[in-house]
């Protein structure tokens, strides 16, 4: 009975998450533009969510609902039919990757297997459901939030063909999913079968890339860049150090609580956070939404190793 009322509980705390992303913020593409292949670059060449979001601005069942809901609904934004797939769509990706996050929780040796669950809202939330800079939300961002963070467990779990199944998904939602290549390589080299399987998700990445410079090759381009500088001062430091639930200098913190594979895992994909500072709006913090996973299972086993270290206390 405990364990059923705390999944229902993260259940509707996921949801929560989810409708507050979408109810607080704004799209920043025009989803009609994005469905019919006009929006700018690079966004247009995020390929995953075109079909779907094409489809969804005409169902019927869709049409319905939103004319049925919007009477007692306000939002920022009008509630249209593609805005209420992206929504619906988004709280399926969120809860299945929670649910899925149960599973490798007890491969991790977490005693609570709903803490990583527990951990990942909180991330999701403080870096992208509350923001008082970039209100902005994207139809790819939550199925690549998933899809990333599943291949993240599988590569903390040492299942490279799972990783490669969830990964050739994630690379038609966004670009950065090179950042799970070089994780895997650099802390899985040694094993044949991650080699082969990054090998493989490189040649996934590249067929996508080059299928969506193929597709869209003339859309104008469109950059929202900001000079660092400018990003640097400190009016924008909580929401800069909202990345990843405020837990990145923690995490770093607590390594001697993870194994030495974990930690080089740590290691690696701080190296492509701080690469994405190079491309991203800093206060957009919603760009660095696909590390939540990792950072969220990392801070899970380092709560529970200190406090069940013999000084905690000290800890």
């Amino acid at each position: 009975m405990r364990r059923a009322i705390t999944i229902f509980l993260l259940l509707c705390a996921s949801a929560h998450c989810v409708l507050s992303i979408f109810f607080v913020n704004v799209s920043y593409l025009k989803l009609s533009d994005y469905a019919d292949g006009i929006a700018p670059l690079p966004f247009q060449r995020r390929l995953l969510m075109i079909p779907f979001v094409r489809w969804a601005q005409s169902s019927p069942l869709l049409m319905r609902a939103v004319a049925r809901y919007t009477r007692f609904l306000v939002q920022y934004e009008p509630l249209t039919p593609a805005k209420l797939g992206c929504m619906i769509l988004g709280i399926l990706a969120v809860i299945a990757l929670g649910l899925l996050s149960l599973r490798y929780a007890r491969m991790l040796g977490l005693r609570y297997d709903w803490l990583l669950w527990a951990l990942l809202l909180v991330i999701l939330y403080s870096s992208y459901g509350a923001r008082f800079e970039q209100v902005v939300w994207y139809p790819y961002d939550l199925p690549h939030f998933a899809l990333f963070g599943a291949a993240t467990l599988c590569l903390l779990a040492d299942e490279p063909w799972l990783f490669l199944a969830f990964m050739a998904g994630d690379v038609f939602a966004r670009e950065t999913s090179i950042y799970l290549l070089a994780v895997a390589l650099i802390t899985r080299f040694n094993n044949t079968r991650w080699r082969v399987a990054s090998l493989l998700g490189a040649f996934l990445w590249g067929f996508s890339r080059l299928l969506a410079r193929h597709l869209y090759p003339n859309n104008l381009t469109m950059l929202n860049g900001i000079p660092w500088y400018r990003m640097a001062a400190p009016w924008h430091w909580p929401q800069l150090f909202s990345i990843v639930g405020f837990l990145w200098i923690p995490v770093i913190l607590g390594r001697r609580y993870i194994t030495s594979q974990q930690r080089l895992t740590l290691f690696a994909a701080s190296g492509c956070m701080l690469v994405t500072f190079f491309f991203a709006t800093w206060n957009e913090t919603r760009v660095w939404l696909e590390w939540s996973t990792l950072f969220a299972a990392l801070a899970a086993v380092e709560l529970q190793s200190a406090l069940l270290s013999p000084a905690p206390s000290a800890s």
